[in-house]
């Protein structure tokens, strides 16, 4: 009995990814995605000098629209998209010169992005990809607090850019599942401390990502 499910295993993977070749789906598609998303710890700078703030791991949602090329284009094969994802991380600690202190409140990004990624496709089941995209992001310090105290509550609008990868499955010519993983940064934002003082904080946030994409 206990050999049985590594022999099932051996036995079925091979059969996964050999699976026969789903026609490529070309022209419009909608998809929906949910993942986790890790917030690098954040340097951050104010007229007092420098301090640090570590957030939490959390989730994200994304929904996007956009196209598949067809095979053989002159632009390559891939997909050209327009994506809005939020993501949401708690604050766990602040980091200062005299030490750390307990946070609390969210970090939260809300990101419109084009997307372009290649896709690398061949006589199966799955294929890899690799992309890159541009856009804007609203980054807000929603209630952030330090020990207690109120430490900011301010947004600002940035330059936003991303890269990713992952591994398109594809279910029918019309359907496919999506997992990839992303790398999410932007520009420094200038944000309001309560005290009214400014600061500039990096963002950079790694992302997992499963989603399902339909072609019409």
């Amino acid at each position: 009995m206990k050999r049985s499910f590594p022999m099932a295993i051996a036995i079925f993977l091979p059969l996964f990814f050999c699976t026969p070749a789903v026609a490529q789906h070309k022209g419009p598609y909608a998809g929906l995605f949910l993942g986790g998303n890790m917030l690098s710890d954040a340097k951050g700078s104010d007229n007092l000098g420098n301090f640090g703030l570590d957030f939490d791991p959390g989730f994200l949602g994304s929904a996007v629209v956009g196209w598949d090329f067809e095979p053989g284009n002159i632009v390559g094969e891939g997909r050209i998209e327009l994506e809005y994802t939020h993501r949401k991380n708690p604050l766990d600690q602040a980091r200062f010169v005299e030490g750390s202190a307990k946070g609390g409140g969210n970090m939260t990004a809300d990101s419109l992005m084009i997307n372009f990624f290649g896709v690398f496709h061949d006589n199966r089941s799955w294929s890899p990809y690799l992309g890159a995209g541009l856009g804007a992001a609203r980054l807000e310090n929603s209630n952030l607090t330090v020990t207690g105290q109120p430490f900011s509550s301010d947004s600002a609008f940035v330059f936003a850019y991303q890269f990713g990868a992952g591994f398109d499955f594809a279910l029918t010519k019309r359907l496919s599942l999506d997992l990839g993983y992303r790398f999410f940064s932007s520009t420094r934002p200038r944000l309001d401390e309560a005290s009214g003082e400014s600061f500039k904080m990096d963002y950079l946030n790694h992302s997992v990502v499963l989603g399902m994409r339909v072609g019409f």
